[in-house]
């Protein structure tokens, strides 16, 4: 049967084009931006627990850092689309859950931006976009990670199933950790259940992006 020309065998690795290999790099760039602008309004800010706040206090605009915080989330964000860009012609040649997963990233990536743009004062908007963000990315992690896990015509190499493995389980908690701070209600701030999950997410990408420029993915 002949291969369509966007389709190539997902079993064997693949040189990626200087030009992948360069958006790639935001893969990487993404969770160090956000963390980076995290870590930097929270040492600014000493009225700031992780026992009250949340992660979105930083942002308010009444907030002395917001600056920091929100221009962080958005460059991070923006990082992250032109990722799962990449993310999105890689996977079609993987199918559909794969390319379902990789459009969920941008999705969840189009939110975080949104967080930044719209911080907490502006109410229901604010919550809506954080809610995305924290659901649709770890779904989008959970379906890429699926699709490498599926059987194909090809085979494939066991070192693959492994990494699809992993991006499954990091996926899976990210949202658990949410599901357990939801049961618990431990005395702590959202704060933690957010940096926690975006840990897991950040981990899922970056290995996402190691993938993607070994010729893996």
């Amino acid at each position: 049967m002949k291969r369509l020309p966007d389709q190539r065998d997902t079993a064997t690795p693949h040189a990626p084009s200087g030009r992948t290999r360069l958006l790639c790099l935001c893969g990487f760039l993404s969770p160090a931006v956000a963390f980076a602008a995290i870590g930097l309004a929270i040492a600014l800010s000493p009225w700031f627990s992780w026992r009250r706040n949340a992660l979105s206090d930083l942002g308010a605009l009444s907030s002395p850092v917001w600056p920091i915080f929100n221009t962080g989330l958005v460059l991070s964000g923006l990082l992250a689309l032109v990722f799962a860009c990449v993310l999105l012609e890689e996977a079609r040649a993987r199918g559909r859950l794969a390319t379902a997963g990789a459009f969920l990233l941008w999705l969840g990536s189009l939110s975080l931006s949104l967080i930044g743009i719209l911080p907490e004062d502006v109410g229901f908007a604010h919550f809506l976009v954080s809610l995305l963000f924290f659901v649709l990315t770890p779904l989008g992690l959970l379906a890429l990670g699926s699709s490498r896990l599926l059987p194909r015509k090809e085979g494939g190499p066991q070192e693959e199933l492994h990494r699809g493995l992993v991006v499954l389980v990091l996926g899976l908690l990210a949202l658990a950790t949410w599901i357990l701070w939801g049961l618990s209600r431990p005395e702590l701030g959202i704060s933690v259940p957010e940096i926690i999950a975006a840990v897991f997410i950040s981990a899922a990408m970056i290995l996402l992006a190691l993938d993607v420029l070994k010729g893996h993915f």
